[in-house]
């Protein structure tokens, strides 16, 4: 990742003045005390270094800011930013050890955060506006029939390559259409993965589609 601006994120509070909700174990922390844990030096290095401890650390410090900036910036929803945070998530996995330091340890999420979260609403944009032209389309009657035949072949191909938990899953929330926390009621899951299920599930889905020469239509 490339240089980035130093920039602070939900305004500038005074002194003592909380920056977000804080969450279970973080009452009355302030964005001096948080800066402060997030330019430990060895935390840095760990980051930098590809330490596991360092990055979940860096992870959960950060994460009420990024949901902040996922739903109050960019208006996605609760579920909607659980599926972008998990994707922040994998990125800064992936990324931790390109941290140069050009910037702090919290900049540097939040640009993930808004790069993900406008990718999420391009994908989102592109999918509706792709129904809606297939909602238009007048098909040939002797073409329409055999295309939709192939296409529902397909689709069952890539779900029949989904474990069984993963199918249940996407049935739950997409035909049933249920919420993450009924979901995670039905399976004996913690709500927290839901999410995370859910995106990895999509994106066996979208290979397995890519594989049979269809790409998924699905934001997410």
């Amino acid at each position: 990742m490339g240089g980035c601006a130093n920039r602070r994120v939900g305004g500038v509070p005074g002194n003592g003045q909380t920056w977000w909700t804080p969450g279970p174990g973080e009452q009355g922390e302030t964005l001096r005390g948080l800066q402060a844990r997030l330019d430990s030096p060895d935390l840095v290095r760990g980051v930098r270094s590809g330490d596991g401890t360092a990055i979940s650390r860096v992870l959960d410090l950060c994460l009420p800011s990024l949901r902040q900036v996922v739903s109050a910036q960019f208006g996605l929803s609760p579920e909607e930013s659980e599926d972008v945070l998990q994707e922040v998530r994998i990125a800064f996995w992936q990324a931790a050890t390109r941290f140069r330091g050009e910037c702090s340890l919290q900049t540097y999420l939040v640009q993930i955060a808004r790069r993900k979260s406008a990718d999420y609403l391009r994908l989102r944009r592109r999918h509706a506006l792709r129904s809606e032209a297939l909602d238009d389309e007048q098909v040939a009657a002797d073409d329409g029939p055999l295309g939709k035949a192939v296409e529902r072949l397909a689709v069952a191909e890539a779900l029949a390559k989904l474990s069984v938990r993963q199918r249940e899953l996407l049935e739950l929330y997409y035909t049933q259409r249920k919420s993450y926390q009924e979901i995670a009621g039905e399976m004996g899951i913690a709500i927290g993965t839901v999410g995370g299920m859910k995106a990895e599930a999509l994106r066996k889905l979208r290979d397995a589609l890519s594989e049979g020469g269809l790409e998924s239509s699905d934001a997410g």
